[in-house]
């Protein structure tokens, strides 16, 4: 399951609107929609974080080793690119907490 901010953005948004539509005219059908939707939103959104999270740490282990395996091997070339890899991994990943 691939997540989406957006999607679940829009799915709390739209859920939000309709159980308050639907509480402000006694619709309680529509409200009870909306409410599923609007969860369904944050359990979308939750995944999403949890996903970019997971990439996060992958790519700054990932730069990690390769970091440290060209800095043995004298690659220094490469070496900066890893850097670049794990620090990007780093900030995915505090982005996603």
């Amino acid at each position: 399951m691939d997540a989406s901010r957006t999607d679940a953005k829009k799915d709390q948004f739209v859920g939000n609107v309709k159980e308050n539509v639907g509480s402000t005219f006694g619709n309680e059908s529509l409200e009870a929609k909306g409410n599923a939707q609007n969860s369904s939103g944050n359990t979308q959104e939750t995944m999403a974080n949890i996903q970019g999270y997971v990439q996060g740490a992958a790519d700054q282990v990932a730069g990690a080793v390769k970091g440290a395996y060209n800095s043995l091997m004298g690659n220094t070339g490469a070496e900066a690119g890893d850097k670049v890899q794990q620090h990007k991994g780093e900030a995915q990943r505090n982005w996603n907490s």
